[in-house]
């Protein structure tokens, strides 16, 4: 799956129907004023611990970091880490054999997060592994900040989202809130807008993203 996300999946994606990407790159420009909506929502602090699970080149962890946010990411894909901003190049890493915690602990990690971001992430699982790895972020982090493109019947609600060919899970508010719920978190808040971030698609379905904010059932993490 990883080799899936390579360099023609970033940069020309659309051009070898890999992805809806084309040229990924870092835009200081898109990507401050996103990372500020994050900050705002999820009322982040310097306080704050923060992964970004699926961070791709580590954008978002390099603006809330240099926001002094400490953030951190994880990847499947080898090729979106090694080109990661070199500002970060202790903050991300490859996850390592689909082993979360062993790759946090490789990174010198050993406490836990109070938010998990999950941006554009969780529809590339296959359905059989989801489960799985939401209960085993329930026990890293105290809250989970899901964004995800929504589906009906199988079928996104934005048709771009079909060019992806590793989406493998279009399915509705619903399904989701009980995937969510079912696997160690508790749902707090749903909505199919926040300002600053995706608004592009929200032009184009109002309906068609949806984002997911749950606390963990475990509670406050003390740190392991």
């Amino acid at each position: 799956m990883s080799s899936k996300f390579n360099k023609d999946y970033f940069e020309s994606g659309v051009a070898t129907k890999k992805s809806c990407y084309e040229n990924y790159r870092w835009i200081p420009e898109l990507t401050y004023p996103m990372a500020f909506s994050f900050v705002q929502y999820l009322k982040l602090k310097s306080s704050s611990r923060v992964l970004e699970y699926g961070c791709a080149h580590g954008f978002l962890v390099k603006a809330l970091n240099d926001f002094h946010i400490n953030t951190f990411g994880v990847d499947i894909s080898s090729y979106a880490i090694t080109n990661s901003p070199s500002s970060i190049k202790g903050k991300v890493s490859t996850i390592v054999n689909s082993d979360l915690e062993k790759t946090l602990l490789k990174m010198g990690i050993k406490s836990s997060f109070n938010v998990v971001i999950a941006k554009d992430v969780f529809e590339h699982i296959p359905k059989k592994k989801l489960g799985q790895i939401l209960t085993k972020l329930s026990e890293l982090t105290e809250r989970l900040f899901i964004i995800v493109p929504l589906g009906d019947n199988g079928n996104f609600r934005i048709n771009t989202y079909h060019l992806d060919p590793t989406h493998v899970i279009a399915e509705d508010e619903i399904w989701w809130k009980n995937k969510i719920e079912a696997n160690g978190f508790r749902l707090v808040d749903s909505r199919y807008k926040i300002k600053g971030i995706k608004d592009k698609w929200y032009n184009i379905h109002r309906k068609g993203n949806g984002f997911f904010l749950a606390e963990s059932l475990y509670g406050k993490h003390s740190g392991k």
